[in-house]
């Protein structure tokens, strides 16, 4: 018998907890839902729609919220001293459970709040086209890159190690480490900075806007493709961009390798 990962046994444990996902998880998508509706009802009473931009960014926004609050709604109890028996006596490996995890605490709850606030984002451009500013399917999606969805996944991978870590106010205290950490990271940037001295600092940032293409103008959105494919142009700012996904990329396999580790050495 395989005891780490069998696709029979994951795909009855998936099925199991999309069943109970919207039992879980249900009326918060309503709710946060209903809240974009609001939003909308109350762009009518305005002088101005609301832009393709601002609409799109509440949606990232309202989904980046429901997957801080998702983990702890649907496992919150993975790791309790009672309640938490009958997750750790799933006849599933470890391995199927963090999986699992990952499909239904990511890729359902993303799924769903964005299928529920494109759906309310339609019918009010069909029912209020001048008011709308622009069919959001058509003109907003190049604003927003695939690693958007990646930048979503690091915010819920520290809550999902979060879930598991601590026993109580788990989204609270979560995201009071977080805080600390970029408290503590930035400390040390403003020592490093410090130390190689601001004038040096000016200048390279100096060095970097000179060579921004005259043909971008700062703050304008239509051309954020063009600063993003200058941005990979640029030397210095491609090395420093790989840094940068490097240490999301090991802060993610960070967090979810250590889920599965919790999940598979928990006590009860």
């Amino acid at each position: 018998m395989n005891n780490v990962f069998t696709i029979k046994r994951f795909g009855a444990l998936i099925r199991k907890e999309c069943r109970e996902y919207f039992g879980n998880f249900g009326l918060t998508v309503l709710s946060m839902t209903g809240a974009y509706v609001i939003y909308l009802l109350a762009s009518l009473l305005t002088s101005s729609p609301p832009s393709v931009f601002s609409r799109l960014s509440l949606m990232v926004l309202w989904t980046a919220i429901a997957l801080i609050f998702a983990p702890s709604k649907l496992y919150g109890t993975a790791n309790h001293k009672k309640k938490g028996l009958h997750y750790v006596q799933l006849p599933v490996s470890a391995l199927e459970k963090t999986i699992s995890m990952f499909v239904v605490s990511y890729l359902c709850v993303t799924l769903s709040m964005l299928i529920s606030l494109l759906a309310v984002d339609t019918l009010f451009y069909l029912l209020f086209p001048s008011r709308s500013s622009g069919f959001l399917l058509t003109n907003s999606w190049s604003f927003f890159p695939v690693k958007t969805f990646f930048d979503l996944f690091v915010i819920q991978s520290l809550f999902v190690l979060g879930n598991m870590v601590f026993k109580r106010q788990k989204v609270a205290k979560t995201f009071a480490v977080i805080m600390g950490v970029v408290f503590l990271v930035s400390f040390v940037m403003g020592i490093v900075i410090k130390a190689i001295g601001i004038e040096v600092i000016e200048r390279l940032v100096e060095t970097l806007l000179k060579d921004l293409p005259q043909e971008i103008a700062p703050g304008r959105i239509a051309e954020m493709r063009d600063l993003r494919l200058w941005s990979i142009q640029n030397s210095l700012i491609r090395t420093l961009l790989v840094i940068a996904h490097t240490v999301r990329g090991l802060v993610v396999a960070s967090c979810w390798f250590g889920t599965y580790r919790l999940i598979k050495t928990t006590k009860y």
